[in-house]
């Protein structure tokens, strides 16, 4: 998938918030910082790992063309076939085919409540994924919703 122009346009804002030098390059120990300016917060040792994959030759410095290619690898990564139906889901409720754009918070409360009737606490789990806490769902948390075990607490109240 392509990037979009805000992709775009948001890695090279936290790139340059980053590149104290004005060289076109951030030092490497700034990655983790970056990705999650740019919504792709990573585990350190994860980041010890992308490191290793894009700073050629350990000059512990990153260019932009890395850092954006190490985003959309990061932005796409495990988005599959399967993947498909899911993004089909959002984009039907508001989010974009690119995964870019959001979904409403609201309007997905009131169609799990009134046209798909289901008892779930929609607000409760929407409460979880939204960790910015913005009251629109992102696709990463549109994706985490749909993956969301609601059943699991009430496994236990049946034989």
């Amino acid at each position: 998938m392509n990037l979009s122009e805000e992709d775009i346009e948001q890695c090279q804002r936290a790139f340059n918030d980053l590149d104290d030098r004005g060289e076109g390059e951030i030092m490497a120990d700034d990655l983790e910082i970056a990705l999650e300016m740019v919504g792709l917060k990573q585990k350190p040792h994860k980041v010890h790992k992308l490191i290793s994959e894009i700073d050629d030759g350990n000059r512990g410095r990153i260019k932009f063309k890395e850092f954006l290619g190490l985003y959309a690898k990061l932005k796409y990564a495990g988005l599959q076939d399967d993947d498909q139906d899911m993004i089909d889901a959002f984009v039907a409720m508001g989010g974009n085919e690119d995964t870019t754009g959001n979904v409403d918070a609201e309007k997905l409360i009131r169609i799990i409540k009134n046209e798909f009737e289901l008892t779930i606490d929609i607000e409760g789990l929407i409460k979880e994924v939204d960790t910015d806490g913005s009251g629109v769902i992102e696709f990463g948390e549109f994706k985490e919703l749909l993956k969301t075990n609601y059943l699991q607490e009430d496994e236990n109240d049946y034989p």
